[in-house]
């Protein structure tokens, strides 16, 4: 698929036509890549015509046109869109954490508190069921939603409450990315990081061998960091699949131990680029945790 934006976008609008099934979805996908192109004006048209059709796609349209105001300057009329999205009653749990972060990036703490708050009254009885589970949080999305409001929620001063008692704790976030965020803040800005993960086939060994093993398997947390990653500005993020038997065997040539990060970070050098994944992988396209579903019904759904 092409790198360039407008390239992209018009190569989305033509598949919007050629798969009506997916026409939302599609244009959704061409509205971000126009926006990425700085054509702010093609992208709120195509965002304003999903907005009157409604529906859930609706709402992630007008989500993306908050986006398309905040970015161009426009707050008042982004601060409208939202006003608008808070009252459709097609809005759900999904919608309601990207504005949270989308607010929580801005610097607006209050007023990411106030959409995770929307987002958690949209849970259902059975998810917060689970949730109250040992490790009820692990696979979740929702446990990136309840992990980010606790954050937020510690940022403003706020005591704990019944439902951030219910988040993961922090000890299970995903690879530690904070060595790539210090060398950014630095001036060092990397073309491309390349992020070690155990897909679904191998997660079940990994977790067999280390069973106090906390890291990249827990696939919405990781998706979560790579997203902010991105957001920070890395233009290159490989998923690298980890075979357990591979990896074990490099520690074991390198005398290290195969959870060591400098170990992990060697490893994933050895890999051969055709078995790395591009991320994010096309919404159509099969997702990178290797659960065999698109992308966009697993890893990189809403919520």
């Amino acid at each position: 698929m092409t790198s360039n934006p407008v390239e992209l976008a018009r190569s989305l609008e033509k598949d919007a036509v050629r798969y009506p099934e997916e026409r939302a979805e599609i244009l959704l996908e061409a509205a971000d890549a126009w926006r990425m192109a700085g054509e702010y004006d093609r992208a709120a048209s195509l965002l304003a015509d999903l907005i009157e059709a409604g529906g859930e796609d609706g709402c992630h349209a007008r989500f993306q046109l908050a986006e398309v105001y905040f970015e161009r300057g426009s707050d008042d009329l982004a601060s409208a869109e939202l006003a608008l999205l808070a009252r459709d009653p097609a809005l759900d749990d999904g919608h309601c954490t990207f504005v949270a972060e989308l607010l929580d990036e801005r610097g607006d703490l209050a007023g990411a508190a106030q959409w995770y708050d929307r987002a958690v009254a949209r849970l259902d009885d059975e998810t917060i069921e689970d949730l109250r589970k040992p490790d009820g949080w692990v696979s979740m999305m929702t446990g990136v939603l309840l992990g980010n409001r606790r954050d937020v929620r510690e940022r403003l001063g706020l005591a704990p409450d019944a439902m951030d008692e219910l988040a993961p704790p922090p000890s299970t976030q995903p690879v530690d990315l904070d060595g790539v965020r210090e060398r950014m803040a630095a001036g060092a800005r990397p073309k491309e990081v390349r992020l070690l993960t155990f897909q679904r086939s191998e997660r079940i060994e990994a977790q067999r061998r280390w069973p106090e093993y906390q890291g990249e398997e827990y696939y919405a947390l990781a998706e979560q960091q790579w997203r902010k990653l991105a957001d920070d500005g890395v233009p290159s993020i490989l998923v690298v699949p980890a075979l357990v038997d591979e990896l074990v065997a490099f520690a074991e040539r390198t005398g290290g131990s195969p959870l060591d990060p400098e170990v992990k970070a060697a490893y994933c050098g050895t890999v051969p680029e055709q078995r790395t994944i591009a991320w994010p992988p096309p919404r159509n396209a099969v997702c990178w945790c290797g659960s065999g579903v698109k992308y966009k019904k697993c890893c990189g759904r809403p919520g």
